[in-house]
C-alpha cells in the first residue's frame, strides 16, 4: 500500500515543488495550511479524517499554533509524522526546537532538494521518535543486539585462535617455525598481489587455482597458513575447502584464512564449527595487508 502524505502548504510554487519531489513514491493530498482563523479543532480533525501517514505542514508561529495542531493530531493518532517547512523564512531556534521538541521529525526549507525531502518524509513514516511504540524500540534494540552478538562471536573466534597460536609459539624452538603459506584462488592477479607481500615478508608461497591442487598440495607441503577465496570452482566456498582440510583430511595445524568481497558474508564465515580462523575483505587495502601481516610478524598466526 503506498504511504498517503499530505500537504499542507499555502504557497502554490513551494506546494507544487514538493509535490514535484514527492509524487512518484507516495500518494499525495492536500489541505488547507494552518490559520489561526480556522481554529486547532478544525485543521486537526481535516487532518485526522483524511489519515495520511506523514503531513508536510506550513509553520505558523502565531500562538504556536502549528505545534499545537501537531500535539492534537498525534494525541489522538500518534502514527502519524510531521514535517514542518519554514514557508516565511523567520522561524527561530526557539522555534525549530520547540517543534521538534515536541515530535516534529524535521523543519525544512522551501528550497529543500528532492532527495532531502524524501529522506525526512521516509524518517516520518514511523510517526514521531518521542511517540514510537514500545514494540518498534523494542524490535530496534533486538536488531542492534544481534549485530552485536555477531561481532563478539567473531572476536571470541579469533582471541581463541590467538590464545591457541601463542601457546604453540611458546612450546616451539626458535627458528624451527614453518614459514609455509599456501593461496587457492582463481585470480591470477589475487594470488601474485598476496604472494609478493607475503615473499616480500619472507615467507615461502605456494599457490593453487582449484580445490583439487590445493588439497594435494596442501597433504605434501603442509602449510602453517592456508589463504583461499571464499568462491571456488565448482559451487564450492572457501569454508568447504576449509572443512575438506581440517574435517575431512584431519590437516589442524594450520590457520585458515577467508577472502571475501562481501562484507556481509564475515558473520557466515566466521561462524564456530566451520574451522574458519580469520577472514581478510577483498580487494584488501594497503593498510588490511599491513594489518594481516603485522599478525604474522607479530606471531598471532604463526
Amino acid at each position: 500500500m503506498s504511504v498517503k502524505v499530505l500537504i499542507m502548504v499555502a504557497d502554490n510554487l513551494v506546494r507544487t515543488t514538493l509535490s514535484s519531489h514527492l509524487k512518484e513514491k507516495y500518494t499525495l493530498q492536500e489541505g488547507s495550511a494552518p490559520d489561526p482563523s480556522q481554529g486547532i479543532e478544525s485543521i486537526s480533525s481535516e487532518i485526522l479524517t483524511m489519515a495520511p501517514e506523514v503531513v508536510i505542514m506550513d509553520y505558523c508561529s502565531e500562538d504556536a499554533l502549528s505545534v499545537k495542531i501537531l500535539q492534537e493530531v498525534i494525541d489522538r493518532n500518534e502514527r502519524i509524522g510531521f514535517v514542518f517547512v519554514d514557508s516565511s523564512g523567520q522561524a527561530d531556534r526557539e522555534n525549530i526546537m520547540m517543534a521538534v521538541n515536541e515530535g516534529a521529525q524535521a523543519f525544512i526549507p522551501v528550497n529543500i532538494s528532492k532527495v532531502a525531502l524524501q529522506n525526512y518524509v521516509n524518517r516520518a513514516i514511523s510517526g514521531p521518535l518521542r511517540l514510537r511504540t514500545q514494540e518498534d524500540v523494542h524490535e530496534a534494540s533486538e536488531q542492534r543486539l544481534e549485530g552485536v552478538s555477531q561481532r563478539l562471536t567473531i572476536a571470541s573466534t579469533r582471541l581463541k585462535n590467538s590464545e591457541k597460536l601463542i601457546a604453540y609459539l611458546l612450546s616451539t624452538p626458535l627458528g624451527s617455525q614453518p614459514r609455509k603459506v599456501l593461496i587457492l584462488s582463481d585470480s591470477p592477479y589475487q594470488r601474485e598481489l598476496l604472494k609478493k607481500h607475503l615473499e616480500d615478508s619472507n615467507f615461502v608461497v605456494l599457490t593453487a587455482s582449484a580445490i583439487g591442487e590445493a588439497v594435494s598440495l596442501t597433504l605434501s607441503e603442509k602449510p602453517r597458513i592456508i589463504i583461499s577465496d571464499y568462491e571456488l570452482d565448482d559451487g564450492k566456498t572457501g569454508i568447504d575447502f576449509c572443512k575438506e582440510i581440517k574435517f575431512v583430511n584431519k590437516y589442524t595445524p594450520c590457520y585458515f584464512v577467508v577472502c571475501t568481497a562481501g562484507e556481509d558474508k564475515i558473520p557466515a564465515v566466521m561462524t564456530p564449527g566451520n574451522g574458519v580462523d580469520d577472514c581478510l575483505l577483498k580487494p584488501a587495502s594497503q593498510s588490511a595487508l599491513n594489518e594481516f601481516l603485522a599478525r604474522v610478524a607479530l606471531g598471532l598466526i604463526v
